[in-house]
């Protein structure tokens, strides 16, 4: 009996490390443009600020931010991507509303104007 259970478990194992190759993500994009006179290093900065309060709102440390810029050409345009493990996560970081968050979010319109945002479900194949 024992040996069937180790074999069972030796079996399916592996199976358990490919479900994550078929996670559903929650990826919420940012189409924006610094504002004149400011700098992407300070976008990047206040965004480090941003995650770290997401992630405790959001009460996960799989929250991921990534700022996509320009290496060529216009280098003021640039896109925000956020993903986040589950939809819940995605609202629970959305509806929260601290002192530290507001603040956060003013530093944001300070430095930049965000024109488009979409909301989508991303699937790893």
């Amino acid at each position: 009996m024992r040996r069937m259970i180790l074999a069972a478990i030796c079996c399916f194992t592996p199976l358990i490390g490919l479900a994550d190759a078929g996670d559903v993500r929650i990826v919420e994009m940012w189409q924006c443009e610094l504002k004149e006179g400011q700098k992407m290093e300070d976008v990047k900065a206040n965004n480090t600020k941003w995650l770290a309060l997401t992630r405790k709102e959001a009460a996960s440390d799989d929250v991921r931010s990534y700022a996509l810029s320009s290496i060529v050409g216009d280098q003021s345009n640039f896109v925000f991507v956020d993903t986040f493990p589950n939809l819940a996560a995605w609202s629970a970081a959305k509806s929260a509303k601290s002192e530290e968050g507001k603040a956060i979010e003013a530093t944001f319109n300070e430095l930049m104007e965000c024109t488009k945002n979409r909301l989508f479900e991303s699937t790893e194949h």
